[in-house]
């Protein structure tokens, strides 16, 4: 029987965070159990045969509420090929506990290439309004990548994050799109529509299918971004925003950092020189292949590929 409804029901109570939800799972394969094994029991019969705290019995209780309000929303997600990844699947990104521990996302929720997401790879990151010299560099990074196969993680936001799907597409490789909001709201973006391939393009998501997109979700949609990644590449980022938090999660969480360095920055992109200089992001140059300059992506091949 597929009890992944059940943990949706539970995870939709309030304050039953990732950590909450690991226990119970923990506490359940100790006694051999699972959700529905303990569908009819009061919280005290819970606790006394989990040995789990009187708030989380009750939370456990109050889910059989949440069931038939996740029942529609689980029900689509089958419809429409939406892969629903509970923490403790063996399909789950191990990479994201390894990083994240009990903060990781308790759901990934996959439209196509859910494998992808586990490969090893690097995030290009970069702002909306990337300076066409930022577009040719995100763009040739991800190619690199691809060439070393190397899967590119990124936002799937408009600028430098499009760029780089593409770039990786383009050249063969696999990529990885995270979605700021749920993914009942996905739309191909015209930049990726001909050459969209769901097998090698993963479009996941770490909310539920109907959250909206907003800035919190936005930065904690970077942050998970960061923690599947080898390396983190911040093409072009302003001082401040959603692109430079990004940088500092992958600083808090020890992810290697690296980001542009220009001889004059673009406008936009005052946020490079304060990575390097507050955040020990490593400056990445140029390096002349076949008589073209493109950005020097051996070490975060190396990482990718060797760490």
């Amino acid at each position: 029987m597929n009890y992944t409804k059940y943990w949706l029901a539970l995870s939709r109570v309030n304050g039953m965070g990732p950590a909450h939800l690991a226990e119970v799972h923990r506490a359940l394969s100790e006694h051999g159990l699972s959700l529905i094994d303990i569908a009819d029991c009061s919280p005290g019969e819970i606790a006394q045969e989990l040995s789990l705290g009187d708030g989380v019995c009750r939370s456990i209780e109050s889910s059989r509420e949440m069931l038939s309000a996740v029942e529609e929303d689980y029900g689509r997600c089958l419809e429409e090929g939406i892969s629903v990844i509970p923490f403790f699947s063996e399909s789950y990104p191990r990479r994201l506990h390894e990083v994240l521990g009990n903060t990781a996302p308790p759901f990934i929720y996959a439209l196509s290439g859910a494998e992808i997401l586990s490969k090893r790879g690097a995030a290009i990151l970069g702002d909306r309004d990337v300076s066409e010299k930022g577009e040719l560099i995100s763009y040739n990074a991800a190619r690199e990548l691809a060439a070393h196969d190397c899967t590119v993680f990124s936002g799937y936001a408009r600028g430098a994050d499009q760029i780089a799907h593409r770039g990786s597409l383009e050249a063969g490789g696999t990529t990885a799109a995270l979605l700021p909001c749920g993914i009942f709201h996905h739309a191909v973006p015209r930049m990726l529509m001909e050459v969209f391939d769901p097998e090698r393009i993963a479009v996941a998501s770490p909310f539920y299918p109907t959250r909206e997109i907003d800035q919190y979700a936005a930065m904690a949609r970077n942050r998970i971004l960061c923690a599947l990644a080898r390396a983190v590449y911040i093409v072009e980022a302003p001082d401040g925003g959603g692109v430079f938090e990004a940088a500092k999660s992958a600083h808090h969480l020890k992810i290697p950092l690296f980001t542009t360095e220009y001889a004059e920055y673009p406008k936009n992109a005052p946020g490079n020189k304060k990575i390097i200089d507050e955040l020990d992001g490593t400056p990445l140059r140029g390096k002349l292949v076949n008589d073209m300059l493109v950005p020097n992506m051996d070490r975060i091949i190396a990482l990718c590929k060797f760490e």
